[in-house]
């Protein structure tokens, strides 16, 4: 019997859970005369009555009880039976934006793309924005998805039982939703780019290589690890998309800091160290920059090479690779970016490609990188961070070696798969997200395609 049910609302203020005698045996709770309803943050006690009149596919309830539990009715849902508490659901919260009014039409519009497998995801979906968040009675006012109309309906709902989040937010709001939701508010804690050196740092058995990495301080700092690796990367802390990258080296005397600006390259060349000095003191604020290990990656006509592997848990808590995209830059750029000039390639096409790696490399590189990426992966889950969705930045330097050179944890855009014109793919990175949250929502699967549920 399939655990998709309608709930409809019946008249009357009593408290009234009415069902099949059928699929109460099904759900476990033929026995039961009273049960506890559970949808987002609310319970509600129902009295269980049992009528033939009512269709096997349908559970109804009371006009108390759905007003009380802000239960929609136009939705499919499943059911979940924990001892004496049955869960309607899955409830997935999405917090997308600061402001309620930036929810506009056209973008409830674009956020249909995450139900496109609504018939393989069921119960509600619900946007919403933080200042629609209602502390004092647990109550959100968003938008929730409505299948038979295909659009986003408005209402006030109660807190999800699970959420994503795709905003930063301040400790205080991180505190207050994992005070709430705990391990079921994922992407819940953003991490940079020293966190991620500091703590692989701390794995030194797992064998993974990471590019030394340093805070800057002052120009000091540059000079020492130039003087031990020749060539160093300045970054932003918390830059994005190749914004502000430098990279340093010194030949002959002559400090050359190579950058990127407007999408242009751009080099400039400084003739002592003190003068280096000025320059970087001008351009680098302390404590706002890091300093790393500059790694000779391949390059494709004169590009530097890496790739993004797309990872993300599905509805069974697992890592899957959704994919691996090469990024190669513009002939001369430091960097690979899409957003910075560069250009995509399933790495499916490296065959074709003229780079500096031997054919039993490439044959192989898909399956390393993906090996390496799931190590990564796992790691992370070990230090504690509850993350659904990852992209992993792997670069191979000229020797044949994999580097992992930076972990894209807030909202990795899916958009690289429309650089390789993947609309298929695109579309398996936004719904994918959801099925984590339905299982952190009390609907994960086990390996054999089976829901976990208390009885069965």
């Amino acid at each position: 019997m399939s655990n998709i049910y309608r709930i409809r609302a019946i008249d009357g203020k009593k408290t009234i859970l009415r069902i099949n005698p059928t699929t109460a045996n099904v759900l476990g709770i033929g026995s039961r005369k009273i049960i506890t309803l559970s949808f987002g943050n609310i319970r509600l006690f129902a009295d269980v009555n049992e009528s033939r009149e009512v269709p096997e596919r349908e559970i109804r309830l009371s006009n108390e009880l759905m007003t009380n539990l802000h239960l929609p009715d136009y939705l499919e849902f499943e059911i979940n039976v924990k001892r004496n508490e049955m869960i309607i659901g899955p409830y997935i919260g999405m917090l997308m934006r600061r402001e309620n009014k930036r929810l506009t039409a056209s973008f409830l519009e674009r956020m249909k793309i995450y139900v496109k497998a609504y018939k393989e995801l069921h119960g509600a979906v619900v946007i919403f924005a933080l200042d629609k968040v209602d502390v004092a009675h647990k109550l959100i006012e968003g938008y929730c998805y409505n299948p038979i109309s295909r659009n986003f309906e408005k209402g006030i709902y109660p807190f999800p039982s699970s959420m994503y989040r795709a905003i930063g937010l301040s400790n205080y709001w991180k505190n207050y939703f994992l005070s709430v939701l705990g391990d079921r508010f994922f992407n819940n804690n953003y991490f940079n780019k020293l966190e991620m050196y500091r703590w692989f740092s701390d794995y030194p058995s797992s064998g993974i290589r990471i590019p030394f990495t340093s805070v800057y301080k002052t120009a000091k700092d540059v000079f020492d690890l130039l003087d031990r690796f020749g060539k160093v990367y300045i970054k932003p802390v918390l830059g994005l998309g190749g914004r502000g990258i430098v990279r340093v080296q010194h030949e002959n005397g002559v400090y050359v800091f190579n950058y990127r600006e407007n999408g242009v390259n751009l080099s400039d060349e400084l003739q002592s160290r003190d003068q280096a000095t000025e320059y970087m003191r001008d351009k680098f604020a302390h404590g706002k920059y890091l300093i790393q290990q500059a790694i000779e990656l391949i390059k494709y006509r004169g590009g530097v090479v890496d790739f993004r592997c797309i990872m993300q848990k599905d509805q069974s808590r697992e890592w899957v690779c959704k994919a691996i995209i090469g990024r190669c830059g513009e002939q001369g750029s430091i960097v690979s970016n899409i957003s910075n000039g560069g250009r995509a390639f399933k790495i499916e096409k490296m065959k074709e490609k003229s780079m500096p790696l031997s054919a039993e490399k490439i044959l192989h590189l898909d399956d390393e990188i993906r090996s390496l990426a799931l190590q990564i992966c796992r790691i992370l889950d070990e230090l504690g961070l509850n993350c659904g969705t990852l992209g992993l930045d792997i670069g191979v330097d000229v020797e044949g070696n994999l580097w992992l050179i930076e972990i894209n944890n807030r909202d990795p855009n899916p958009s690289i798969a429309l650089n390789v014109h993947d609309f298929k793919l695109y579309e398996e990175l936004k719904t994918g997200l959801l099925f984590y949250a339905k299982s952190l929502a009390g609907f994960d699967k086990v390996k054999d395609g089976r829901h976990r549920t208390e009885h069965s």
